[in-house]
C-alpha cells in the first residue's frame, strides 16, 4: 500500500525523465575541535585535520556530507564550511543548525550542496547520551518554481553510545528505539537514511535489531549491501570494516587495524526500489580506503592499498580512526512539461498551504468527485465526496488539524479515474 501510494504521489503528470546523482558521505571525524586526554593540539590538531579533510572532500565531492564527533563549539562547524568545503572558488555548500539538547561535547552535523538540495527542516530525537539529528532535504528540480514538485529525503544522523558490555548495549538500543518512535509519530517522507557511527559489534545487538525491526508490518531500514553478521574481528567481513585505520597504538587514535564495522548508511525500502524517483545505488556503497586486504592492519600497511590514490589513503590515515562511508543516490527528475489532466481541465490551489486550502477545479463535465488527502505514510487524513453542479468547482478545505509536512491530495471521478498532487503544509 505504501509503495502504491508513493507511485500515485509521484506519477501524477506526464514526465520527461532526467537523471542526476547525489553523492553521500558519512564520516566520524575523530574529536574534531575537541582537545582532551590524548587528543591534543599535537596529536589531533584541527588545522592539520582541515588539510586532510579537504583532500578527501575534493576527491569525493559529496552532495550530502554528514559527520559525527564534531566539537559542540559551533565555530568549528563553520570552520569546516569555510576552510574545507567552500574553498578555491567553491561556494555551493551550506550547513544545518546545531542544537545539542543532550549537552554533549560531541555533536553531529550535516553539510549539503545547495545547488542540488535545500534543507527543508531539521529536528532532534532526544537522548541522554547524544542527540540523533533529523534533517529533511528536497531536491532542487529544474521545474521546481513552476510545478512545486520535487523529491524529499530525511537523514537521521546518529552517534550511538560506544563501548562493550550490557550497559552500553542497552544505551545504544534505547537511542535507536527513540528514533523509531519518532518516525512512527512524525510525518516524514518515505525516503529515509539512517547513518552514522553505530558502535555495534554484530547484527544481533538490540540497537541494530531495533533499526531493522518491522513495525505494524513495515520495516523502516535495510542494509543496502546485505552484509549482516558478526562483524567484530571477523575475516569474512574484511571488505566492509570501517575501524580502525591504525594498527598500532597511536595517541588519540584507536588501534588494532580494520576489524569493526561501526559506520553505516542504512536505507528505507523506497530507496532500494529501482523504479523509485530516488534510488540508492548499492553497488556504489563503500568504506573509502578499505581494499579488503588490510584486515587487522593499518590502511597504509603492506600490501599497497590501491583502492584510492595514495594521497587519499594517507589523508584517511591521518584524519580519523574511522573510514567514511560513501554511496550514491540516483535522482529521476522532472523536466517540467505541462500537465495533461484526464478528468479535469485544471486543478488550482496555493502551494505551500497554510490553515485552509482554497481549491478550484475546472471540470470537463459535471460529476461527483471524491477528494482525499493522505500523509506520507499513506494514512488518509481527509475525505469528502462532492456533487458538483457547475464546471467550475470551488471548495475551502480546513487543514489546521494536520501537522506541518508533505501531503498528497487525490481526486477521483465517477469513473474511478484519479489525479493527484503533492502539497506542503506550513502553518
Amino acid at each position: 500500500m505504501r509503495k502504491a501510494l508513493f507511485i500515485i504521489f509521484i506519477f501524477t503528470s506526464l514526465w520527461v525523465s532526467a537523471q542526476d546523482t547525489l553523492q553521500l558521505m558519512q564520516y566520524n571525524l575523530l574529536n574534531y575541535g575537541n582537545y582532551w586526554n590524548d587528543c591534543t593540539t599535537n596529536t589531533n590538531n584541527v588545522n592539520d585535520k582541515n588539510v586532510y579533510l579537504k583532500t578527501i572532500i575534493n576527491y569525493v565531492e559529496p552532495d550530502i556530507f554528514t559527520v559525527n564527533e564534531l566539537s559542540e563549539n559551533t565555530s568549528y562547524h563553520h570552520m569546516i564550511l569555510n576552510q574545507v568545503l567552500n574553498t578555491n572558488g567553491v561556494t555551493k555548500y551550506k550547513k544545518a543548525l546545531s542544537f545539542n539538547y543532550a549537552d554533549s561535547y560531541l555533536v553531529n552535523m550535516l553539510y549539503y550542496n545547495s545547488e542540488k538540495l535545500t534543507l527543508y527542516s531539521q529536528d532532534v530525537v532526544h537522548s541522554i547520551v547524544r542527540d540523533i539529528d533529523v534533517y529533511t532535504l528536497y531536491y532542487n528540480s529544474g521545474d521546481l518554481l513552476q510545478t512545486n514538485d520535487t523529491i524529499f529525503l530525511s537523514c537521521f544522523v546518529a552517534h550511538l553510545k560506544a563501548g562493550t558490555g550490557s550497559t552500553n548495549e542497552d544505551k545504544r538500543a534505547s537511542m535507536v528505539s527513540s528514533a523509531m518512535s519518532y518516525i512512527r509519530t512524525h510525518n516524514l517522507p518515505e525516503n529515509m537514511l539512517f547513518m552514522g557511527d553505530f558502535n555495534v559489534y554484530d547484527n544481533e545487538e538490540q540497537a541494530y535489531k531495533n533499526l531493522i525491526y518491522s513495525y505494524n508490518g513495515v520495516q523502516y531500514f535495510f542494509d543496502p549491501i546485505e552484509r549482516e553478521g558478526h562483524w567484530n574481528n571477523n575475516f569474512n567481513f574484511k571488505d566492509v570494516h570501517t575501524q580502525s585505520t591504525h594498527s598500532v597504538n597511536t595517541a588519540c587514535f584507536s588501534h588494532g587495524g580494520l576489524d569493526d564495522r561501526f559506520d553505516f548508511i542504512m536505507a528505507s525500502s523506497s530507496l532500494l526500489q529501482s523504479d523509485n524517483d530516488l534510488y540508492l545505488l548499492s553497488d556504489t556503497y563503500q568504506a573509502l580506503g578499505n581494499d579488503g586486504q588490510h584486515f587487522n592492519k593499518s590502511i597504509n600497511d603492506s600490501p599497497n592499498n590501491s583502492s584510492a590514490p595514495s594521497q587519499i589513503i594517507d589523508a584517511l590515515f591521518d584524519m580519523s580512526d574511522h573510514l567514511p562511508i560513501l554511496s550514491q543516490l540516483r535522482v529521476d527528475a522532472s523536466l517540467g512539461i505541462d500537465e495533461e489532466l484526464s478528468n479535469f481541465s485544471a486543478i488550482r490551489f496555493a502551494n505551500p498551504c497554510s490553515e485552509v486550502m482554497r481549491l478550484q477545479l475546472q471540470l470537463k463535465k459535471v460529476q461527483a468527485i471524491e477528494i482525499s488527502i493522505f500523509n506520507l505514510y499513506g494514512k488518509q487524513v481527509y475525505s469528502v465526496t462532492e456533487n458538483t453542479s457547475t464546471l467550475v468547482f470551488q471548495k475551502s478545505i480546513p487543514l489546521m488539524h494536520m501537522p506541518d509536512g508533505l501531503y498528497v491530495i487525490r481526486f477521483t471521478d465517477e469513473q474511478g479515474k484519479i489525479n493527484s498532487k503533492k502539497f506542503i503544509l506550513i502553518k
